[in-house]
């Protein structure tokens, strides 16, 4: 049975080896998710540049910005001079118009964001877990970033889109069954790392199984960081990027290894486990 301190003194000892490279790729991690957006930013501030060199970069962007909103607010007004020469009816068609490409953009930008999401974040996660897993066994490698691409990236692909819609399927019947949905399928990214040509569907039932009577010590896992994440905030992120994020996914790593037995065939382990 598995204890808080164990899996956080693991994940120390992981980070201490492989500070850096984990940094990086919680720093990913953290882009892809969208969390510590603000972080993430200001972290990419501290740029080789002199003074003087970025006061007029500042410049010049502060111009462009205001040069090109003056453009625009210039174009706007002569469309609103020539919508107030039609007549009602015409109004009407020319609005919903403008209503109906408006609508087409968020769409378009929608699909994209969802296609890059499921194509792109989604094998990089899977990836990302991977590096986590090495590096709490050992050595972690950046390239493990990329190991989805390489092993059947379709299967990786299919799976969390499956993960992702029965989640975001539970979650509208309310918050708490989505929430429980989640942590049912806490460990896929992990089992995919490890297990990339396993059909989603095994990868599901072995998340489950994984997380059987785990879910609630689990989620106090995941509660037992907020104070560190609230620290986060008051470091403008900094401490986010710098510790809190990669402490917190490598224990994550720590768990999922723990719960499959200490190997690295999770499956092979749960089904001895039930033997």
């Amino acid at each position: 049975m598995w204890t808080r301190k164990e899996l956080k003194e693991r994940a120390k000892a992981a980070l201490k080896r492989n500070y850096w490279k984990v940094v990086i790729v919680s720093l990913l991690v953290l882009f892809i998710g969208g969390g510590s957006s603000s972080a993430s930013s200001s972290s990419y501030t501290a740029v080789e540049t002199s003074t003087d060199t970025a006061a007029e970069v500042q410049d010049d962007i502060v111009t462009g910005v205001v040069t090109e909103g003056r453009s625009l607010a210039q174009a706007f007004d002569e469309h609103l001079e020539e919508l107030e020469t039609l007549d009602e009816g015409d109004t009407v068609a020319v609005l919903t118009a403008y209503v109906i490409v408006f609508v087409i953009i968020i769409v378009v930008i929608l699909a994209v964001a969802v296609a890059v999401g499921f194509f792109l974040f989604n094998p990089l996660l899977v990836g990302a877990k991977r590096f986590m897993l090495k590096s709490v066994d050992g050595e972690g490698e950046i390239k493990e970033l990329a190991y989805t691409f390489d092993h059947n990236y379709k299967n990786g692909v299919k799976t969390m889109f499956f993960r992702d819609t029965y989640v975001f399927l539970w979650a509208l019947l309310f918050v708490i069954p989505g929430v429980y949905k989640k942590y049912q399928y806490y460990m896929v990214e992990y089992i995919l790392a490890e297990n990339p040509d396993m059909p989603y569907k095994e990868v599901l039932e072995l998340s489950k199984k994984m997380m059987d009577g785990q879910k609630w010590k689990t989620f106090v896992l995941d509660l037992s960081f907020i104070l560190w994440e609230v620290l986060g905030l008051f470091t403008c992120g900094i401490l986010d990027i710098f510790f809190v994020a990669p402490y917190k996914y490598l224990t994550r790593a720590a768990l999922y290894r723990e719960l499959s037995g200490g190997t690295h065939n999770s499956a092979e382990a749960i089904e001895m486990q039930e033997v």
